[in-house]
């Protein structure tokens, strides 16, 4: 790539409808610029595009140990240039062997990485490996994987990525195979392990005592589609005004 093709679509992003600042993104040497512009080029839908700049980052190592004040982490950064390359594989090129490549290496990375994840839940990764499982003809191998998830995180209780992806899976599962009362069972369990305020308790309470079990899944459905509260524990946000208060 070109410094020109390069300057081109940072271009597109500082200049199109929701402009990204320049600063972020202009710097080429900075992988990271690099991972923030293939990403905005595939929610912009330009594909093609997207490929050949997230596929510049593919070979990065990323600095296990970064954690910034603001903004994403390398690793964040990473799994995230991963995940939507394993998605632009899978539905363009119908890939699976290098779809799920890419999603475990984004997997692995989410599990390593010992500080907190912003901008997306850890477990979504397995979500993902499930979902083109399921859509390569495999399901039974995906629920088998989904079940085996639950059981080997048995024992992390409280807040749970993992599980409650797993769950989640095996809801839309049962769902898909007619099962309703069942699928509502998966996502009462899912629940446990979803990040939750007053507003959670009020919608899952409301969707637990829904009797009409289609009704119910739906609810159970609807709450899943809310982020109550962020996953991990977040800093506080700190205002400086350039002052030294002493």
């Amino acid at each position: 790539m070109d410094q020109q093709e390069w300057m081109g679509y940072v271009s597109r992003l500082a200049n199109g409808e929701y402009p990204v600042p320049v600063g972020m993104i202009q710097d080429y040497n900075d992988w990271r610029c690099r991972s923030i512009v293939g990403r905005a080029l595939y929610w912009m839908g330009d594909t093609e595009s997207a490929m050949r700049v997230l596929s510049t980052v593919v070979n990065v190592e990323p600095n296990m140990d970064d954690d910034p004040e603001y903004g994403l982490s390398e690793a964040e950064h990473k799994v995230l240039c991963l995940r939507d390359i394993a998605e632009i594989v899978w539905k363009l090129a119908k890939s699976e062997e290098a779809a799920l490549t890419y999603l475990k290496e984004a997997y692995d990375l989410s599990r390593a990485y010992k500080h907190s994840f912003h901008s997306c839940a850890r477990g979504d990764m397995f979500y993902r490996r499930l979902m083109v499982l399921s859509e390569a003809g495999k399901t039974q191998q995906a629920v088998d994987e989904a079940k085996a998830m639950v059981e080997a995180e048995k024992d992390n209780n409280g807040v749970n990525p993992y599980k409650y992806f797993a769950l989640k899976f095996l809801a839309e599962n049962a769902h898909n195979a007619g099962d309703d009362a069942k699928a509502s069972e998966y996502y009462a369990e899912a629940f446990k392990y979803y990040p939750q305020n007053d507003i959670a308790e009020r919608d899952l309470a409301k969707a637990a005592a829904e009797e009409d079990a289609a009704k119910r899944y739906k609810a159970y459905e609807f709450c899943s589609t809310v982020q109550y509260k962020p996953w991990e524990k977040q800093r506080p946000i700190v205002l400086r005004r350039g002052i030294d208060d002493k």
